[in-house]
């Protein structure tokens, strides 16, 4: 096998994961992002990274929560990792309530402009070339739990921002005359309608440690990683990427208890027991597959446990502990006027 590149390795995690993704804490997460999503009738939403549809359905059952069908809106959700939308296919069939509101589409969500121009998995499972996404047509563009897998942040929201609604404006003219001068006021723009908006979650710059550690082991073993947080250094790190591409944040939302455990402590001691568990996991497995041929996973095991050591003890405190959040960032954003 090829040496596999981030995105690659990404899929690959997420295929072996699909079956028990959701015996986990994202089913109950799902729940709490969409609440700040805050989803109306009559909206048309893009779900991007859907996954097995976790936030998808939940969207979906805001927009038919007065029972109407036909202009209730619509979700639509796209991955890249033909597993997981298997599962969530599968979950479509069960809510025949919910099919005028769900579509799912196999895609590369960081290439959304060339929808219309190869074949694709659609909703009904059949493979077929949708119909591009019209410009500026999305109430809604949400994403979770999936950022930290892109390679370049900026690219990405970039390239989704084309498809959101943008700020309406109206024009007003007010006439009045000043005693002294004696001219009209000018015709100015008066706010309608904000735009679409942008909802995207980034974990907390401790939230799953060990992962992190691992990923610096990837880039010192010169092998790829599935995930990217080398940029999340703090709460306004996604900040600056948004404001920088043409987004104006109205809100950052700190969702503790995200897998119900709280923050904690790991001790220096507990470095070689969180190695050990972690090359056991589907992330290690496509850390070690990117590698491509050749490369043995016993051999990445042995090199990569006395650096994971060192790098787990570059973020212990004083104490030998490491702290570790349990906290998830959800920003509010919409294109800037």
């Amino acid at each position: 096998m090829a040496p596999l590149s981030q995105a690659e390795a990404s899929q690959y995690m997420y295929a072996a994961r699909a079956g028990k993704y959701e015996d986990s804490w994202h089913p109950h997460y799902a729940e709490r992002f969409v609440r700040i999503v805050n989803p109306h009738p009559g909206q048309r939403i893009l779900d991007l990274c859907c996954g097995t549809g976790l936030e998808l359905f939940v969207l979906a059952e805001a927009l038919n929560k007065d029972g109407q069908h036909g202009d209730g809106g619509a979700v639509i959700g796209v991955d890249v990792t033909v597993e997981m939308l298997a599962v969530a296919a599968e979950r479509q069939k069960a809510r025949p309530e919910l099919a005028d509101r769900v579509q799912l589409l196999h895609h590369d969500v960081t290439h959304l402009e060339t929808l219309g121009t190869k074949m694709s998995t659609s909703s009904a499972g059949s493979t077929a070339a949708p119909a591009p996404f019209e410009k500026h047509s999305f109430d809604t563009i949400v994403c979770s739990n999936a950022f930290v897998l892109f390679d370049d942040p900026d690219a990405v929201v970039a390239g989704w921002r084309q498809f959101l609604k943008p700020p309406v404006y109206t024009a007003a003219t007010h006439s009045s005359t000043d005693s002294h001068e004696g001219h009209e006021s000018h015709r100015g723009l008066h706010h309608h309608e904000p735009g679409g908006k942008l909802v995207i979650d980034i974990p907390h710059e401790a939230a799953q440690r060990s992962g992190i550690t691992m990923e610096r082991v990837a880039r010192r073993l010169g092998l790829v990683f599935p995930s990217n947080r080398s940029w999340v250094t703090s709460v306004n790190s996604f900040r600056d990427v948004l404001e920088r591409n043409g987004y104006r944040v109205e809100r950052v939302v700190e969702l503790d208890h995200i897998s119900g455990k709280g923050a904690s402590h790991y001790t220096a001691y507990q470095a070689d027991e969180l190695y050990d568990t972690l090359t056991k996991s589907s992330a290690f497995e496509a850390m070690v597959a990117g590698a491509g041929p050749g490369v043995e996973r016993e051999t990445v095991v042995r090199h990569g446990k006395p650096i994971f050591r060192e790098e787990f003890m570059r973020d212990a405190g004083d104490d030998g502990c490491v702290f570790v959040s349990d906290t998830m960032y959800v920003y509010v954003a919409r294109i800037e006027a």
